[in-house]
């Protein structure tokens, strides 16, 4: 019986499946929602490939897909998508990341708060450990501020404790959330539901580690895209959201920081906007209710991009060599400058040396021993006498006073 209605895969399903002979990835198969959304509008060359940790929503897609023979399924983490080889060069990821309605409704899954149901919380219940066993090996203050980190957990740190408390005592259920809670909030809490909902999540969370999982599979997924292929993303609250569109910011090369050119534009960006964020219809949300808080962000590969890359680097290799080659230049230049420099201070030298004798042979050629037999030979002969005229007396006499 299938349970999961999945969200927008219409849209969704016309944004990736470009033509008919696509290759599509479906990180997160489930039930097979999305992927039997892609074979209907994929033509007979086209293959759809699904990922999934869940053994149960393996064997439930299988069933409900295997018998066509464009669809494959892997038993995986998402993360660990670039050891899975047929998604290499797909022309389409999709990752629906949280729980699905089946995880939800079934009891024995251990992920829903009806009270009194052993919690689980693990998505692949063959492997990994268990919640308690988490509990008991982690830090009470690391693991409350984690909780704020994945679900803005209130009064965390009281929260941890109390649920570290449990551990050592038993395995936990359901009802331990709301202890753990009364706990930080002993006069109760404004909206239980809510604020119980929210410690289960960042709780399965922790535990599946998926916000590690995210950081390491939307770049692996970009990778293996083909060029002109799209990443579609669905995400159900804040903290994924965020995380996921920064991801997706970053592999593009729209960040905030990224370098623009005069007009405001980033020649470098390596890929595209297809969808900012689309939230599903009201007619949806009626339909589905836990589709309500769904956003997708779709992003493009830009055609041209391994080549741009290459040119990239061509152009920084180019420039390190112009940069290398003017330092050569300015060092030989300034080698040549300075022995130009010290050529022209030694000319200098020599001039104020001639300069000197020359003043000393000019006042040597003045002094009278010198000038008087120069002209003796010139015929000129000095008096041997010489008289001196009186001065006259200028003084008055008395009588011509």
């Amino acid at each position: 019986m299938i349970r999961h209605d999945p969200v927008l895969a219409g849209p969704i399903a016309d944004l990736l499946v470009v033509k008919p002979d696509s290759v599509i990835v479906d990180c997160t198969l489930g039930d097979g929602g999305h992927s039997s959304a892609f074979l209907a509008k994929l033509g007979p060359q086209g293959r759809v490939v699904g990922l999934d940790r869940d053994t149960q929503a393996l064997a439930i897609a299988r069933l409900r897909l295997g018998k066509d023979e464009r669809f494959q399924s892997f038993h995986t983490e998402f993360s660990r998508l670039a050891e899975v080889g047929p998604t290499e060069g797909a022309d389409g990821f999709l990752f629906d990341f949280g729980v699905s309605s089946r995880q939800l409704d079934e009891d024995a899954r251990g992920f829903t708060i009806r009270p009194g149901v052993p919690l689980d919380l693990r998505m692949d219940q063959e492997s990994g450990i268990g919640l308690r066993q988490m509990l008991l090996e982690c830090d009470p203050d690391e693991l409350a501020r984690e909780l704020t980190e994945c679900a803005d957990v209130p009064r965390s740190r009281l929260v941890s404790r109390k649920l570290v408390e449990i551990a050592k005592q038993r395995e936990l259920v359901s009802d331990d959330l709301e202890t753990a809670l009364l706990s930080a909030f002993p006069r109760g809490m404004r909206d239980r539901p809510r604020e119980m909902a929210r410690l289960s999540m960042a709780l399965r969370m922790l535990l599946n580690q998926e916000l590690d999982e995210i950081r390491q599979a939307l770049p692996a997924a970009w990778a293996r895209l083909s060029e002109g292929g799209r990443l579609a993303v669905l995400t159900y609250h804040s903290v994924e959201d965020r995380l996921a569109k920064n991801a997706l910011r970053s592999l593009i090369g729209d960040e905030v920081d990224a370098p623009r050119d005069l007009y405001g534009n980033r020649p470098a960006m390596r890929g595209s906007w297809v969808v900012r964020r689309q939230s599903p219809s009201p007619e949806e949300v009626s339909r589905n209710p836990r589709a309500r808080s769904a956003q997708l962000r779709v992003v493009e590969k830009r055609r041209g991009a391994a080549l741009l890359g290459v040119l990239v680097v061509l152009v920084l290799v180019a420039l390190a060599g112009s940069v290398m080659v003017g330092c050569v230049w300015r060092q030989t230049r300034h080698v040549s400058l300075e022995k130009s420099l010290d050529s022209a201070r030694t000319r200098e030298r020599r001039l104020e040396d001639s300069l000197v004798r020359i003043q000393a042979k000019v006042l040597a050629e003045r002094q009278p021993a010198a000038v008087t037999p120069r002209a003796a030979a010139l015929g000129y002969q000095r008096a041997s006498r010489q008289f001196r005229l009186a001065e006259p007396d200028t003084t008055l006499t008395g009588a011509s006073r």
